[in-house]
Parts: C-alpha cells; sequence; structure tokens
C-alpha cells in the first residue's frame, strides 16, 4: 500500500508540475535582468499614465438595450467624448440610429477602476480592474478553479492581441499568470443562466465582463512568451461564463482549501513536507489513510472531521 501511494503521488507530483507552470518559448532572447522592485515602479507609473488618459465604451453598456446585436466588448480607446452610438450594428453612427447626435463625456479609467494589491515574489504590486458587470450568477470563482470565459490579452499601448478567445473556453486559473488569476478571483461573477442553443453552444445572460491592468511582475515579467515583450505590461479584458470549483488532487478537498497559508501560491503548502504540495497530495498528512479516507462522517468534506479534538482536521494529522 505504502508503495501504491509513493507511486500515487509520483503521478499526481508529475501532473501538477505540467498543470502549474506554463512552457515558455523554446527560442531564448536574452536581456538584462532588472530588479523586480524597481521595475514595479515603472509599471506603476506607466499604468497610471495610461488609466489617466484611456476610457471605455461605457456609453454603449449603459445603452446595451437598445443596440442591436450588442455583444458587451470592452473597447479601450483615447476617446473622452463621442458622438452617439451604433444602435442598429451597421458599423457607422448615422441618422438611422438612436441618439446619433447625442455627445457624450466618458469617464477617465483611473477614476472608475478598482485597485487590488497583490504581494508576490516579496514585492507588493497594484492590478487595476475595470469591473464593467459585476455578473449575476451564484458562483465566484477563485484563484485555482476552472472558469468558462472568453478572454482577449494585448500588450499595453498596442491593440494587437497576443492571445484572444472569441467563444468562450475552460481555463484552469492555476495555471495562468497571477495577474490575470487574481483579477477573476473573488472578484467576478457567472452568469445567472445558459440557454441551450441547439449546436453545442450556450448563450449565457448577465455574465460578468471586465477589465484588468497588469505591471510585468504580475505578467511574464523578463521571461514572456515570444509574442510578448520581456517587461510588458498586459491588458485582458474578459467575460466570466462558468464555473467549476476544483480538485486537483481528487482527495476530496476543494483546491482553494489547501491554501492554507492563504498566499493563493499552492506550492507553499506542503503539511507532510514530503515536496509535494497538499494542492497535488491525495494523502496530504503521510498517515497510513488517503484524504479522501478521512471523511469520517461521510457528508463529502474531509476538512469538518477531527477525531481527537485537537482542533487540526485528520487529513493534516497525521496521529488522528
Amino acid at each position: 500500500m505504502n508503495m501504491m501511494n509513493r507511486i500515487s503521488k509520483n503521478i499526481l507530483l508529475i501532473v501538477a508540475l505540467i498543470s502549474l507552470f506554463s512552457c515558455k518559448k523554446d527560442d531564448v532572447e536574452y536581456f538584462d535582468l532588472v530588479d523586480i522592485a524597481d521595475q514595479a515602479e515603472v509599471d506603476d507609473e506607466l499604468l497610471i499614465e495610461f488609466l489617466s488618459t484611456h476610457y471605455y465604451n461605457e456609453e454603449e453598456f449603459a445603452n446595451a438595450n437598445n443596440i442591436s446585436g450588442f455583444n458587451y466588448d470592452i473597447k479601450i480607446s483615447e476617446d473622452a467624448e463621442v458622438t452617439g452610438y451604433d444602435s442598429n450594428g451597421d458599423g457607422e453612427i448615422d441618422s438611422n440610429d438612436i441618439d446619433n447626435t447625442t455627445l457624450y463625456t466618458r469617464q477617465r479609467l483611473i477614476d472608475i477602476i478598482e485597485t487590488k494589491s497583490i504581494l508576490d515574489n516579496d514585492v507588493a504590486q497594484n492590478l487595476y480592474i475595470l469591473r464593467v458587470r459585476n455578473g449575476e450568477g451564484l458562483e465566484q470563482p477563485k484563484f485555482c478553479d476552472s472558469t468558462f470565459l472568453s478572454y482577449k490579452g494585448v500588450e499595453l499601448n498596442d491593440s494587437i492581441p497576443f492571445d484572444e478567445q472569441i467563444h468562450p473556453v475552460w481555463l484552469d486559473l492555476s495555471t495562468s499568470i497571477k495577474g490575470f488569476s487574481e483579477s477573476i478571483s473573488d472578484n467576478f461573477k457567472t452568469a445567472s443562466s445558459s440557454t441551450p442553443n441547439g449546436d453545442g453552444t450556450n448563450t449565457f445572460t448577465d455574465y460578468g465582463v471586465g477589465a484588468v491592468f497588469i505591471p510585468s511582475g504580475l505578467g511574464y515579467f523578463a521571461d514572456p512568451p515570444v509574442s510578448i515583450t520581456p517587461y510588458a505590461s498586459l491588458v485582458f479584458t474578459f467575460k466570466v461564463m462558468n464555473m467549476i470549483v476544483t480538485d486537483h488532487d481528487q482527495d476530496g478537498v476543494p483546491t482553494y482549501l489547501e491554501d492554507l497559508d492563504g498566499d493563493h501560491n499552492l506550492a507553499t503548502d506542503d503539511t507532510d513536507n514530503d515536496l509535494i504540495p497538499n494542492a497535488a497530495d491525495n494523502n496530504d498528512d503521510n498517515d497510513p489513510i488517503l484524504t479522501i479516507n478521512e471523511d469520517i462522517d461521510g457528508d463529502g468534506d474531509p476538512t469538518n472531521d477531527d477525531t481527537d479534538g485537537d482542533g487540526v482536521p485528520n487529513y493534516l494529522d497525521s496521529d488522528s
């Protein structure tokens, strides 16, 4: 049994390493390494300057019910004022559109964004989050959950996407860059409902819509994929449709609860010090009983079973 446990742990470790770390480009270009704290200051200044001079199409969201075929895409530009909106969806603002002469004055992004401070590599960095629609669903993804969403990523001051999913895809947030996962985590809810279209797709209603402005230290920093400039700050727009609470090692404990120190870094939680993080370890305390079998009361939750009453749940207590 112990041999089987070790084999199982080794397999799970390989899976965890594959899932938690994304592949890097093969052809490496070398740049002078920059101190992450110094770069964080530079990035924050650039992001604040950008947010102070850019706007989004808020007038379209405010009048979404009057716009034919409006797809709730966030469009960021330097246009502070716009005349009317394309209500009939023909690509032009003309006499056929509602309010075609009404002047809309937009708010600066800097005045409406939310700031989320993230401590990573001992450096506090700011994420700037634009919450256009919170989402009306009951579920709110955590930093490591599987989330059904669409998104587009560009470098700051660039309009060409380096990554884009027009149609929603399932994404394990634990495999994404920290700036992206943290922008979704605990910030946006899923759609309130979905309706099958008969072709394998669904139409979602009242889903979360937002954007995030990410410093390079919470992105790819000095070692990005080949399509991204080193030390680039990034902008993602996204729509959050659905989610599944993940249990990566299938031990009965949701992955987000395996983040015992609450730092959103799954690699730092290893109760039994066997070099396998709890999130990838199906026996977190390395006793003869697998975590999933330490659910004594059979309620499907091993985290609330404490046989010896010492305040440590059985699955984390080797002498329970």
